[in-house]
């Protein structure tokens, strides 16, 4: 699949404002920006990343690429809320990056590139950057920490 139609899939699928009603109350969260990447391993993951108070990033990993979703909330999610609203993500996320694999799994040849930025924050786009780069010189994605 040419690198163009996977930017085309992105826009459709990704672009768009998701409202969840958790403990009723209305919370608005907009998908900002979409990068696919290969992973070294085939295995199926999941992590969120806290890049700002009201900006967090999804990856997921599955069949062989990750694929990073920055998302930005209307406000500051307590913990509580936090977790209902992953769970939420999650479900009506996966069937549309499963997709967006399946697609790239055929003919997309690249180590990782951004196929969505619709006006992300300079924040975010410092860590979709910092992934890219990494991911395209084949160093691991995950920040590494000594023992203390």
């Amino acid at each position: 699949m040419p690198l163009s139609e996977l930017y085309t899939l992105a826009k459709r699928e990704f672009a768009e404002d998701l409202i969840f009603e958790i403990n009723d109350k209305p919370v608005t969260l907009s998908i900002k920006g979409v990068l696919i990447a290969r992973a070294e391993r085939e295995g199926y993951n999941f992590s969120f990343f806290e890049v700002t108070e009201i900006e967090t990033v999804l990856a997921v990993q599955m069949k062989g690429f990750i694929v990073y979703i920055a998302i930005e909330s209307d406000e500051e999610l307590d913990d509580e809320e936090y977790a209902e609203v992953a769970k939420a993500l999650l479900e009506h996320l996966t069937p549309k990056i499963a997709l967006l694999i399946t697609k790239a799994e055929k003919d997309y040849r690249g180590k990782a590139d951004l196929l969505l930025d619709d006006g992300m924050s300079p924040e975010l786009k410092e860590f979709f950057y910092s992934q890219l780069v990494k991911h395209r010189r084949g160093e691991t994605p995950y920040e590494q920490t000594e023992i203390a």
